[in-house]
């Protein structure tokens, strides 16, 4: 009971503040600029903000990328996963900060005890970051809706229905992405929330802090960028099955990867690998504040 207590007032703390409310806003800014609509022949790629300020009702139903469902779907994608390392940090981090800073972390220590501090800290950050995230990416989905059409508005070809190459599009798949894409974004925030965490159990500077992280994943989509593309221009079936499985390792399908149909491999992977991610980060940040002398002050 103490334990949760200490976790509330924590939570409050991440939740309470204008930088919670900053999170959310960006995070719906970032999802307008997803691709709606692409021509890769032509080189026209459309964003969702571009076509609700110039596309006309007549033209999003002349293609199916305009569905409602599909835009629901593009959450994860545009320049979200790029910036969310560094998004998902504002809520705790600026707390966290001055807390340390004014050394007021040293009575709460002793007042809660090391272990207690820890982990509160800890679900405070990730769920504070996954509840903005997912709330941001509902804030989309709520302001995106009047502008597109619903899935049953475009025409069904029923040979391929029948040939087992479509589906009848219904309108309640609008409600089964949007599930999808809130549990998507609330894990997608709570991941990307772990390297600030790590870095603020040594760096003090809060803006460093949220920078890090967003420099570290940079490089890291860069060297995995590297890996995958190796693998398909190898041109085998062995190496493309190998490219999909190190996709799996990307940080943005942790959100994304609830939208699409993969292997169980696949989703095997995402699970095992955020887990460990998880474990790690927590870990190295008990250890570290434990080797500090001045209890993180």
């Amino acid at each position: 009971m103490k334990f949760l207590s200490t976790l509330r007032q924590d939570l409050k703390k991440t939740v309470g503040n204008y930088c919670f409310l900053i999170c959310i806003l960006l995070t719906a800014g970032l999802c307008f600029t997803a691709v709606a609509y692409s021509d890769y022949e032509k080189g026209i790629s459309v964003t969702v903000l571009d076509a609700i300020l110039y596309k006309s009702r007549a033209e999003m139903l002349s293609d199916s990328s305009y569905s409602l469902s599909h835009i629901f779907s593009t959450a994860s994608t545009g320049y979200l996963p790029m910036f969310l390392p560094m998004i998902a940090a504002f809520p705790f981090i600026p707390n966290f900060c001055s807390e340390r800073n004014s050394g007021l972390i040293r009575m709460t220590i002793f007042r809660t005890g090391k272990y207690r501090y820890y982990f509160s800290k800890f679900l405070s950050a990730v769920i504070g970051g996954g509840m903005a995230v997912a709330l941001g990416c509902g804030l989309y989905c709520a302001v995106s809706a009047p502008f597109f059409p619903l899935p049953e508005s475009y025409p069904v070809n029923m040979e391929l229905v029948n040939m087992g190459l479509a589906t009848i599009p219904t309108n309640s798949v609008c409600v089964e992405i949007l599930l999808k894409t809130l549990l998507g974004g609330f894990c997608a925030g709570a991941i990307s929330t772990l390297p600030a965490f790590f870095f603020a159990s040594f760096v003090r500077n809060r803006y460093l802090i949220v920078c890090l992280p967003f420099m570290i994943t940079y490089m890291y989509n860069s060297v995995l960028d590297k890996i995958v593309y190796g693998f398909y221009d190898s041109f085998s079936e062995e190496a493309f099955e190998k490219a999909q499985f190190f996709m799996a390792f990307y940080p943005s399908e942790v959100m994304s990867g609830w939208n699409y149909t993969h292997k169980t491999n696949y989703i095997v992977a995402i699970v095992v690998f955020n887990i460990a991610l998880v474990i790690a980060v927590l870990t190295a940040f008990i250890v570290i504040m434990n080797k500090r002398t001045d209890l993180g002050e």
